[in-house]
């Protein structure tokens, strides 16, 4: 009869496995950077080898005595479902609609917290920033029963210019926004109130970003996505999922990569230089330096800026946040001379391992659109798409809107672009980017 391996033995073996996977990581980096000058000692590669050994030793093991054992099995990321804003929760007696920002934020903030839908940008916080940044118009929209309850949210910007035009969006600049409600009657009012305000400023239309929407009919657009991944709680875990060609080309990344820096304000000079460089490059309007270092301030331990030099140099950098359990990069740029190094892949990696320390359960790579470079980039690091339905309230006789690079009448504008001075670039950018969501 087969001995089976009891829980205890399990336990104490996943455990050790464990710890074995952490060290192996440790010697790979120190190896890493001892390759760099050529100066790899044998006793640090004996030490490789042995915590190798010993690593496929214990899984071989498991794998013979008790096939169906969590040690045999290969880690692989679980199917994420996206959170639905609208639930259909019964709310009893009547509900009012107010204007919460500057009042009732702690209330809003523990809502949204507790909504399954709830993202960081839904927080007053950020509409607040957003206020304080640009000096734009904001309403937080909360939906409140008579016992003080809050059973809805609704955060909105209004954007207004010559060039672009006049409208409402939940939120500009981020990725999320849009309605969390208890029930559709709720959102339904939430977007009725919206509306009122979008009448009163002669506004062409409210722009609601969201993950699955509100289902109430909405003309919609749905060509951008994102791409989630699930973290493990080992490194190890996820550098195993990898498919082969992906870990070498994290390695041919790591080789050329001589420091990888996670910190703050501290390390802001060097992100702008490089984020609004590779933004000239794509033709894209910058953000002022003065947006990222307002975010920074409004999330204290919830936000990061991530370097990656060469010989002293930055060459790549991300801006981080984290809520929930789940990390996003919603900027990241590396100098496109050094492309040839694959320091995207190594610094994309270190990420996804301070993610994981953190102790992040998922990894939100940030929006893209679909089959462009940005998203074969995504998909190959196993996450899951997940399509932005982003709906609109649209006044009469308007159609759905057209700000995107895709949009015929802006290529001229972005070839232009790419042709300015950094400079200059960032001198005049800021002054157009407040404007675009």
């Amino acid at each position: 009869m087969e001995m089976e391996i009891s829980a205890t033995e399990v336990h104490d073996s996943k455990t050790r496995l464990a710890l074995l996977k952490n060290e192996k990581g440790r010697l790979g980096r120190l190896v890493a950077e001892a390759r760099k000058s050529e100066s790899v000692s044998d006793e640090l590669m004996a030490s490789m080898k042995a915590v190798s050994a010993e690593i496929k030793a214990l899984q071989k093991t498991a794998k013979e005595q008790h096939p169906g054992s969590p040690l045999s099995r290969k880690w692989a990321p679980k199917h994420l479902l996206s959170p639905v804003a609208i639930a259909s929760e019964r709310v009893e007696g009547s509900v009012v609609i107010k204007n919460c920002l500057g009042s009732l934020q702690t209330e809003a903030d523990a809502y949204v917290a507790g909504h399954p839908a709830g993202s960081l940008w839904h927080r007053p916080i950020i509409s607040t920033f957003v206020e304080t940044t640009f000096k734009h118009p904001t309403r937080y929209l909360g939906a409140i029963t008579e016992s003080g309850e809050f059973v809805g949210i609704l955060p909105l910007v209004q954007l207004n210019s010559r060039l672009f035009g006049n409208f409402m969006v939940s939120m500009p600049y981020f990725n999320y926004g849009g309605i969390l409600a208890e029930n559709a009657k709720i959102a339904g009012e939430l977007i009725k109130a919206a509306d009122s305000w979008r009448q009163q400023e002669a506004g062409k239309h409210i722009e609601l970003r969201s993950t699955q929407g509100t289902s109430l009919g909405l003309p919609r657009r749905a060509n951008k996505v994102t791409f989630w991944l699930p973290l493990p709680s080992n490194v190890d875990d996820l550098w195993g999922s990898f498919k082969p060609k992906l870990r070498s080309q994290i390695r041919r990344g790591e080789r050329a990569v001589t420091e990888f820096c996670v910190g703050g304000r501290e390390l802001l000079k060097d992100f702008y230089k490089v984020f609004s460089t590779n933004m000239r490059d794509l033709g894209t309007p910058v953000y002022g330096r003065d947006f990222f270092e307002n975010l920074l301030q409004s999330l204290p331990g919830q936000a990061w800026i991530v370097i990656v030099r060469i010989d002293g140099r930055a060459v790549g950098g991300a801006f981080l946040t984290g809520y929930r359990g789940r990390m996003e990069i919603p900027w990241a740029s590396t100098l496109r001379r050094y492309g040839h190094t694959s320091i995207n892949m190594s610094m994309y990696w270190r990420i996804l391992e301070f993610a994981i320390q953190q102790g992040f359960k998922v990894f939100d790579f940030g929006r893209c659109t679909e089959q462009a470079g940005t998203y074969r980039f995504k998909r190959q690091w196993g996450a899951q798409e997940i399509t932005l339905n982003w709906e609109y309230v649209l006044a009469e006789g308007e159609s759905l809107p057209a700000l995107n690079p895709d949009n015929p009448k802006f290529r001229l504008l972005i070839a232009a672009w790419r042709r300015l001075p950094v400079w200059l670039a960032n001198l005049l950018g800021p002054r157009i980017v407040r404007m675009l969501p």
